[in-house]
């Protein structure tokens, strides 16, 4: 059905099949609307995914009848015009819109299993309501969720309630437990998954960059000898104590939606979200271990209510990864409509305090999770303890995002700053590893903790 779907060469093609698809996985009206009546148009699309937007008719006459003819005799179902709905044959909980996710061109060694791995991590976070709530599974793709929503600016992830609240979302993904390996294997085979591509391929001898300038970008990337750069961060990590949780890996802004109040008559390129990595993404969501609902932005507490979305990264791995590379997107703002287009502002990652507001919300909300107590308070060296982590992996993270961007420099079809932003990832990992090169040589003092007076 998936590969139908995609070399479908007109619209009235993959109306037809999507009609199905939702026919097959839907109830209620979905079973008689003829396709030609529904509400199709296709959102995004590239190597890894197709998205289109399925919604039925605002038009309550034209639900009255498409029905499926089954003969024994014939390979597909023969689809033939029969009465069959009233045209208020509306099924009360039956979703009016929905998003159609097909599964692009799959390549590479274990991508069918990431695959695979990555729909039974929608599936849980949906069932859990974490994510958006899941219609149907079929072999090529799935059914999803709709409802208007937006991801964060850059800038909105340093705002207090925000910011509190995305703490909150991610105390409540770490204390999931997902039948997944817990070994906290995940950042160190991706790394050398993406080294090895990097070494053999993308800064191989006779790698050239298009211009003056990638080549020179280029030039400077060939300089760092990256299995050894891996060999000393596994090395310094590994005397960091941090929790293996399961974990996102990728909340940046683009990955953070905010729901828009349904009274709001958004346009659609307002509801189509972008990011680095991604496709456009439009959802529902519903979240019962917050104060979040579906009806507005703002929950009945006064607190935004926000959405986790795009779990390919998510895996058991250290907590203090999580935390220290959300951290790190405060930076980055990508945004610009001009080659890199990205922004780096150094200048707008959080100060101490901010860390610790979002590192207190972030436990209190993790440690109530898992206790049986209404409100478990985290004490100040609980605070401190995880400081030192996110400070500690926050070299890991610019690490691993700095192969990430060299991987896709010269395969991804996004337009993206590949080589620049693997360089800017590169200079700061840099940076802050001479830090603690000289703290551990010279004894010099660490960073300012938390006391009772910051409490």
């Amino acid at each position: 059905m998936a590969k139908k779907l995609q070399l479908c060469g007109t619209e009235a093609e993959m109306r037809e099949i999507a009609g199905r698809i939702c026919r097959n996985y839907l109830h209620g009206a979905w079973k008689s609307v003829d396709p030609t009546d529904l509400d199709f148009r296709r959102i995004s699309g590239g190597l890894s995914n197709f998205l289109y937007y399925v919604a039925l008719p605002s038009d309550t006459s034209k639900l009255g009848g498409y029905a499926r003819e089954n003969s024994p005799e014939t390979e597909e179902s023969r689809l033939v015009k029969k009465p069959i709905l009233s045209s208020h044959s509306f099924s009360m909980d039956e979703p009016k819109k929905v998003l159609l996710r097909i599964y692009g061109q799959v390549h590479g060694e274990r991508a069918m299993d990431a695959i695979v791995t990555e729909s039974v991590i929608f599936t849980l976070l949906s069932e859990r309501r974490l994510g958006p709530k899941l219609h149907g599974v079929f072999s090529g793709g799935r059914i999803e969720e709709y409802i208007p929503a937006r991801s964060l600016l850059t800038k909105e992830l340093s705002e207090p309630a925000l910011s509190m609240k995305i703490a909150e979302k991610m105390a409540a993904i770490h204390s999931m437990d997902v039948p997944l390996s817990k070994e906290p294997n995940w950042l160190w085979k991706t790394m050398g998954k993406w080294m090895k591509t990097v070494k053999e391929e993308r800064l191989a001898q006779n790698a050239t960059g298009k211009n003056d300038e990638e080549q020179s970008i280029i030039k400077q990337l060939k300089s760092v000898d990256y299995e050894k750069e891996v060999e000393w961060l596994k090395k310094f990590l590994a005397s960091v104590e941090s929790p293996v949780v399961f974990c996102h890996n990728d909340m940046q802004e683009g990955n953070i939606l905010i729901l828009e109040d349904e009274i709001q008559s958004a346009s659609d390129d307002e509801l189509y979200i972008y990011s680095k990595k991604n496709q456009y993404v439009l959802t529902q969501y519903d979240d019962t271990n917050t104060s979040d609902s579906i009806h507005s932005h703002i929950s009945d507490s006064g607190e935004p209510k926000l959405v986790l979305i795009d779990f390919e990264y998510c895996a058991y791995n250290y907590r203090g990864f999580d935390i220290a590379n959300h951290f790190q997107e405060w930076s980055y703002d990508y945004t610009n409509p001009e080659h890199p287009f990205y922004y780096e502002n150094q200048e707008n990652s959080p100060t101490l305090e901010q860390k610790e507001i979002f590192i207190k919300e972030y436990l209190k909300h993790y440690h109530t999770n898992l206790s049986e107590d209404k409100e478990v308070e985290p004490s100040i060296d609980d605070i401190n303890q995880l400081l030192c982590e996110v400070d500690a992996f926050a070299l890991a993270s610019h690490f691993f995002w700095c192969l990430w961007s060299i991987v896709n420099a010269s395969k991804s079809q996004i337009p993206f700053g590949y080589w620049e932003y693997a360089l800017s990832r590169l200079d700061t990992y840099l940076r802050l590893k001479q830090e603690v090169v000289k703290k551990d040589k010279y004894g010099f003092p660490q960073k300012r903790k938390i006391c009772e007076v910051d409490i």
